[in-house]
């Protein structure tokens, strides 16, 4: 009977052993699952943001082309495969060009300043600053 008692203890230590190692296993797996779902939105939120950059330039220039051939010109609506941006133009000169950059979920606001040099009918419309705001 001493025997089977002796094996008995061994065999609860090894499965306390395996609980535990598996416990921490356990663990150490979802932490790193965390990490790379982390990690992944990280990337999202990077690649969202060269995005919106990438964006709102495209809207400044549509904007300086607009005001190049209309110095009246007060802004609209740009839509494109990826969002939408709203620009609005104000003031006279130095004029203020807000952009409004939409992309699913994600918005972003940038506010710039064109400066407008006319030459008899030539009008030239040039970004002298922009940025987040």
């Amino acid at each position: 009977m001493i025997n089977f008692g002796i094996k008995k203890e061994k065999g609860s230590i090894a499965l306390i052993s395996l609980i535990v190692i598996s416990a921490f296993t356990l663990i150490l797996a979802v932490k790193m699952t965390e990490s790379g779902i982390s990690t992944g939105y990280q990337h999202v939120n990077n690649v969202s943001e060269q995005e919106s950059y990438y964006g709102a330039e495209g809207c400044f220039e549509e904007a300086l082309i607009k005001i190049e051939n209309d110095t009246s010109f007060s802004g609209e609506t740009v839509n494109f495969s990826s969002g939408s941006c709203v620009i609005t133009v104000s003031g006279s000169n130095p004029k203020t060009v807000d952009i409004v950059l939409t992309q699913g979920d994600y918005q972003q606001t940038f506010r710039g300043l064109v400066n407008i040099t006319q030459n008899g009918h030539a009008v030239n419309a040039s970004l002298s600053s922009w940025e987040e705001i």
